[in-house]
């Protein structure tokens, strides 16, 4: 081990901390270790090292804490031939500071000391970085499955869109966009997602987006239940009756663009009982259409939505692209709605070969980690970064995430 003359400690040169959502009255313990984390600078550049050797020493630091070790030995003849073990960690790093780094130029590898707080909270983000971060969500026109089930509700489909999101951002969710487009529903069938490239890459192109939230209606049935027999002579004079039976049922997907999968999907529902019918003179949005028993539902229906998508995307992952290269400096697809800030640093991934296909499905295409960028400007729909780091070109096409 070199002495601390030649290592060359610096000083305390950052603090980072991540953002850990706690429910109300919930206090988790923290406990701090203090690692080296250890890269390799052979062929690449230094700052490139220090940012894998920060990697390295998180990793290390969550296996201090709630460790798991599972073995796998095979015996044969009373000898042991072969023997695996698996370590897993229920431990998340809830915050970080670098207390010192150094390049080891007699081992070629570079060094960085940090200290660690961990937590087994589990409602804590597995990554710590970028969790402050917005992705930008498409949120997309609803669907119903039996529009005629709806009939007695106006602007039911644009209603909804909208006021999903005005509540998003009413919640705090400021990176949003809507979309305007027709889709056919074929009558019998299940209505899903279309997780097809050719249909999730133009939206993606147009948008910038990073998820797409789709919402179906499948039920809005209204009907009459357990009335007297005044309600089967109302109908002998063909004089409407008016349901007291209704049951609201939603499903949402939450689809990730880049990789053309759900992530997250849920069903809400609601039954209700008693005066079921809305009226075309209240439609979906305003005062009158909440006050109705339908629009109670519909409500709560929105608030539980609301809030799953907010727990769900609080701890995803920035991810974007680089879109151009113009004199050194990279354009990143990042609107200012994301709460990237000037001076951020985010990592390359380099997207290497074709797309990895089987059985006529695309399975994606291998990544490699080749660099990292800092943010220098950032304009109302993209952003300007430099290059601080890189262990190969980075380039059009290049994936860029918070970590």
């Amino acid at each position: 081990m070199l002495s601390v003359m030649k290592k060359q400690k610096t000083l305390l040169l950052s603090l980072v901390f991540g953002l850990v959502g706690l429910q109300p009255g919930l206090v988790m313990a923290s406990q701090c270790v203090a690692v080296t984390g250890i890269a390799s600078m052979v062929g690449v550049e230094r700052a490139y090292a220090r940012q894998m050797a920060i990697r390295n020493g998180l990793e290390i630091a969550s296996m201090q804490s709630n460790l798991n070790v599972s073995s796998r030995q095979d015996v044969e003849n009373f000898a042991l031939k072969n023997q695996a073990s698996r370590f897993t960690t229920n431990s998340k790093v809830e915050r970080f500071g670098i207390m010192g780094e150094y390049a080891d130029e007699e081992q070629n590898q570079y060094e960085v000391e940090l200290n660690v707080c961990l937590t087994e909270d589990p409602n804590a983000c597995g990554n710590i970085f970028g969790t402050h971060y917005q992705n930008r969500i498409v949120v997309a026109p609803v669907i119903i499955e039996n529009s005629y089930e709806a009939r007695d509700i106006a602007n039911l489909l644009p209603g909804y869109q909208l006021e999903l999101q005005r509540r998003l951002m009413e919640a705090g969710y400021r990176n949003l966009e809507t979309i305007e487009y027709v889709q056919a529903v074929e009558p019998g069938r299940m209505i899903t997602p279309n997780l097809s490239p050719e249909v999730l890459q133009p939206i993606q192109d147009q948008t910038g987006g990073q998820f797409l939230l789709m919402s179906v209606v499948r039920s809005a049935s209204a009907h009459s239940e357990n009335r007297s027999i005044m309600d089967g002579v109302r109908r002998f004079y063909d004089i409407e009756v008016d349901p007291n039976r209704r049951y609201v049922e939603l499903d949402w997907y939450l689809v990730d663009l880049n990789k053309q999968r759900i992530v997250k999907q849920k069903r809400e529902g609601f039954e209700i009982k008693g005066d079921a019918r809305v009226g075309r003179d209240r439609p979906f949005g305003t005062a009158a259409f909440f006050k109705t028993h339908t629009g109670q539902a519909f409500n709560a229906i929105l608030n539980q939505q609301v809030d799953n998508i907010g727990q769900h995307m609080r701890c995803e992952l920035l991810e974007t692209e680089v879109i151009d290269v113009r004199n050194g400096e990279y354009v990143l697809f990042l609107s200012e709605e994301s709460g990237v800030q000037v001076g951020d640093q985010l990592a390359v991934y380099q997207r290497s070969g074709n797309p990895v296909r089987f059985q006529g499905r695309n399975l994606g295409v291998d990544e490699q980690p080749s660099g990292f960028l800092k943010v220098k400007r950032i304009m109302p729909k993209f952003a300007i970064a430099e290059l601080v780091a890189q262990n190969g070109v980075v380039q059009v096409g290049d994936v860029v995430r918070s970590w």
